[in-house]
């Protein structure tokens, strides 16, 4: 029973350490509004101190970017299936903390179009 116990435990916490962050905004291309992006960002399993993030965009017409961020980095860019990228910068309220506490991104499309997100 109390390895039962140690079981439950440590798989909560493993959960809870996969957690996602939602990140909130909208798409458009010179000033024409393309609607809400889906966007977000998951803490990968490893060292706390240099957490890493898979961070996933879907954009309104279906594309979707994918990539990696060391939470102390600011910037990456992602790329879609197709081959199109994404270059986006990060103000994360606290980088010990992580996306978890919050903060700003900007983002631009290959094709120009730019995403403004908060979390």
């Amino acid at each position: 029973m109390k390895y039962k116990v140690i079981f439950l435990i440590t798989l909560l916490m493993s959960l809870a350490a996969c957690s996602s962050v939602p990140l909130k905004g909208d798409v458009t291309l010179k000033g024409d509004n393309f609607g809400p992006t889906e966007m977000s960002a998951t803490r990968n399993i490893g060292i706390k101190s240099h957490a890493t993030y898979s961070i996933v965009s879907e954009l309104p017409d279906g594309s979707i970017f994918k990539g990696e961020l060391q939470s102390e980095h600011k910037s990456l860019t992602m790329f879609s299936n197709d081959g199109r990228s994404m270059k986006c910068n990060f103000e994360i309220n606290d980088t010990k903390k992580g996306f978890e506490s919050g903060g700003t991104g900007s983002c631009t499309t290959s094709e120009g179009q730019e995403l403004n997100v908060k979390f």
